[in-house]
């Protein structure tokens, strides 16, 4: 919890013939960080191109999965985990035919409905033009064989109507708008024989859709008008027919294309990772990161799946040989995941520095209590939090992950709330526990600083243990944060601390944070004299002493400006209780005898209250995550790590979601 998970690198030798099996085992176990292929020196020489090939193909299938749930209207998702061994190289076929099986299904019933769909739509506008021609009692057979007028029937874009008369200006013509659909308006359009190729042409251009009375439609409109409606009967029933087929169809494959789909996302996840190990000739090089309290597990699995057919060897991060950055697994407790997420905000931890979670697990909810303090405000804040969390309302969807965060920081707030004795702004409903804000301000503020002083010294621990782990002597030792800017830091707070309580600042004091500044201006010179490397100076003498005063300068200006800093502990507790009185005394302002003056007071306090949880908890958030990252982090932390992210099955994931390394 402290430190990032340990770490192994494992080198696994792996027969070609139980490649397949050995990844299915490595991806159910989920416990291998795989290294990048081009690290692995001469076995990345001859890695095969045949599995590119496989991942394609899966990615197509894939996506033909996706359309044909989408077109079928059946929610994307996955089939349950488990089933026979995945088999990446021949499963290929046997998910296409079965996929090919349902397409052909699907596309039949799509095809049909999309046809009749179509011609209900042109007998429904063939149905519209017969009800205007049917008060004229004409022979559709005659209208087929007009001797002196050319006459064209269809639907054309509405916005191309004026574009179309424009262009027939130098014929006579005319063109009957009778229904307007979609978009779409049906037209009849009458010129003289003579002048027909001219309107055609002019039609075309407008994007007509021809409206064709086939030749089994005799009689009057009136009399095509019902065989027509016989016809939209009938294809209305075999369309209810075709939904009611799809909607079998539906519930008889939904199952199985999610299953097919999990399968086919687990096999290309398998064939970019053996598309990903070494090779040389028939042997298989799987390389990657194990935590170490994991690798007996992964051997005695490998091994077994392979029928003993593998050769194991474990390494240690610190091996001498080719270098790779470990990754960084958090193995910290489940009540603190939502505060480890504002870690990783920051950085991922790098392998050798210390995971600060528990440390801003304590100090974040700590702080946002003491500069948030009030009983009534933080058990609001807290309840939020637990709705978010509980996700029983909608709004508070999207900050359901910050759940955890505000119950923490609520319950905080609600402790110093009794520690101040204050509730929603009011100071007399409980007696304080230490002090009421504003009547200790001094108190407060020195608190204020004190706690920074602490966390601050915690910070240098950490920067120390850090460099220890990463055996960087020089900061160790000679930096600003290591043992010697330490040292430095308390002999000019023992200084201040002296001065301001009149006790006067002793001759030894004084020498010691003059030598320890000396110590931390010729800190490279010191660093190669500890080392033993020559010469003990440098590069330019004049530029190097330059740069040395400025470190030095930037150093002391660093420890009394991250002191201040937490005074704002105690400034925003202050200015906490003065918004509350504020509230108070807007809603004391519209208080009467009235009833309408005791609902003004109520909303007054109501929407004050609501005002202050909302806008300054967000600004306290603010000041207490800067506080953490600038303040603190940048002691120690540097957040250059690379996150554990081992290969896994898709399905697996979807199963479980949270790292079955952890």
């Amino acid at each position: 919890m402290i430190v990032p998970a340990e770490m192994s690198e494992v080198d696994i030798f792996v027969p070609e013939g139980d490649i397949q099996v050995v990844t299915q085992t490595i991806a159910e176990m989920g416990v291998v960080h795989l290294l990048d292929v081009h690290t692995l020196g001469e076995w990345a020489e001859h890695v095969s191109t045949e599995w590119a090939g496989r991942i394609s193909a899966y990615g197509n299938q894939l996506r033909r999965i996706r359309e044909l749930c989408q077109s079928l209207g059946i929610a994307e998702g996955r089939g349950p985990a488990g089933g026979p061994p995945l088999d990446p190289a021949e499963a290929l076929a046997g998910i296409e035919e079965e996929l090919q099986q349902i397409e052909a299904r699907a596309h039949a019933i799509s095809d049909e409905e999309n046809t009749l769909r179509h011609e209900l739509e042109r007998w429904e506008l063939t149905a519209r033009s017969m009800e205007m021609l049917a008060p004229l009692s004409v022979s559709i057979a005659d209208l087929r064989q007009l001797q002196h007028l050319h006459l064209v029937a269809g639907t054309l874009p509405a916005e191309n109507l004026a574009r179309l008369e424009t262009s027939l200006f130098r014929i006579p013509y005319s063109i009957m708008p009778v229904h307007q659909q979609a978009g779409r308006v049906l037209v009849f359009a009458f010129c003289a024989l003579e002048h027909a190729a001219i309107l055609d042409r002019a039609l075309e251009s407008a994007f007509l859709d021809r409206l064709e009375i086939p030749e089994e439609y005799t009689g009057n409109a009136q009399e095509v008008l019902g065989q027509i409606g016989e016809r939209i009967t009938e294809a209305t029933s075999r369309l209810q027919e075709l939904i009611t087929l799809r909607e079998a169809l539906v519930r008889e494959v939904a199952p199985r294309l999610h299953a097919l789909y999990a399968r086919a996302l687990d096999c290309q996840s398998l064939a970019t990772a053996m598309s990903g190990f070494g090779q040389r000739g028939r042997v298989y090089l799987v390389a990657g990161w194990v935590p170490k309290d994991q690798v007996p597990r992964l051997r005695a699995a490998v091994e077994s799946a392979a029928d003993g057919r593998v050769t194991f060897d474990e390494n240690s991060p610190y091996t001498p040989g080719p270098a790779h950055q470990v990754p960084t697994l958090l193995r910290n407790p489940k009540a603190m995941r939502p505060l480890q997420g504002l870690v990783t905000t920051y950085g991922i931890p790098a392998y050798e520095e210390m995971d600060p979670t528990p440390l801003l697990a304590f100090s974040f909810v700590l702080m946002f209590g003491m500069m948030f303090g009030d009983l009534g405000h933080g058990l609001v804040l807290a309840a939020v939090g637990a709705l978010a969390m509980l996700r029983v309302v909608p709004f508070l969807a999207p900050v359901a992950n910050l759940g955890g965060i505000l119950v923490a920081c609520g319950a905080s707030s609600a402790l110093f709330g009794l520690l101040y004795g204050s509730v929603f702004g009011v100071e007399s409903l409980v007696p304080p526990l230490w002090l009421h804000p504003l009547e200790g301000i001094f108190t407060l503020l020195g608190v204020s600083v004190a706690f920074g002083v602490v966390l601050l010294n915690i910070g240098f621990a950490l920067h120390i243990i850090t460099a220890i782990r990463r055996r960087e002597l020089r900061k160790v030792i000679v930096d600003r944060y290591g043992l010697v800017g330490v040292l430095l830091y308390w002999s000019l707070v023992g200084s201040v601390l002296l001065i301001a309580t009149g006790r006067g600042e002793p001759i030894w004091l004084a020498a010691g944070a003059v030598l320890l500044a000396g110590m931390l201006f010729f800190s490279d010179p010191l660093t190669n004299l500890l080392t033993g490397e020559r010469p003990l100076f440098r590069g330019n003498l004049g530029e190097g002493l330059i740069q040395a005063f400025f470190e030095l300068f930037e150093a002391l200006i660093s420890y009394v400006s991250n002191t201040l800093s937490y005074v704002r502990l105690g400034a925003f507790a202050v200015a906490h209780v003065g918004l509350t009185t504020v509230v108070l005394l807007l809603a004391g302002m519209v208080s009467g005898g009235g009833g309408i003056h005791v609902v003004a007071r109520g909303l007054v306090l109501v929407l004050g209250n609501l005002f202050v949880i909302g806008f300054e908890g967000l600004i306290v958030g603010i000041q207490t995550l800067r506080l953490e990252y600038y303040e603190l982090f940048g002691k120690f932390f540097t957040g250059t790590g690379v996150p554990f992210q081992p290969l896994t099955l898709p399905s697996l994931d979807a199963a479980h979601p949270a790292n079955r390394a952890r």
